[in-house]
């Protein structure tokens, strides 16, 4: 079934971007040249998009895990390492069950219209996929800017 793929690919991205937020140490968690271009920033906004894309209510609060939007938030509200990682396995947990309640001909229905990213079920979760991969990256190349080992590619 297709969903077991997508179940598996999401299971991936979400090992990879857990992997690397390993990488950081505290003081690189909050350093960064641009305003999204921050761990911190960037882990935050990978994993409450991922709660937006496999939200359960409608409609969404930005950033109602840590008070705020990474945007929004003052220095002594920043989320560690360890409260991001908790937050995207508990939103793991959450893909992979919605995923898996999904029969193929599923996936090729319109997806609810209030949380729309694509024409179907299929193209929403393979954008949602495509974000967090996208904004994977970015911690990895910051992650070996700041000089830490490379991360997971598996």
């Amino acid at each position: 079934m297709l969903n077991k793929a997508l179940i598996a690919n999401f299971k991936g991205a979400t090992k990879l971007v857990a992997d690397v937020l390993t990488k950081f140490s505290q003081d690189q968690w909050v350093r960064g040249d641009a305003s999204l271009q921050v761990p911190w920033k960037l882990a935050f906004h990978i994993v409450d998009c991922l709660d937006y894309y496999f939200r359960e209510d409608v409609p969404y609060q930005w950033g109602h895990r840590f008070g705020g939007g990474w945007w929004q938030l003052a220095d002594d509200k920043i989320p560690n390492p360890d409260s991001v990682l908790e937050y995207l396995k508990e939103i793991e947990e959450r893909i992979v069950r919605q995923l898996s309640s999904l029969e193929d001909q599923d996936l090729a229905e319109p997806f609810d219209p209030e949380k729309q990213l694509g024409d179907s079920k299929l193209a929403h979760y393979i954008y949602a996929l495509r974000h967090t991969m996208h904004h994977h990256g970015e911690l990895s190349l910051l992650s070996l800017q700041f000089g830490n080992e490379e991360g997971l590619w598996t």
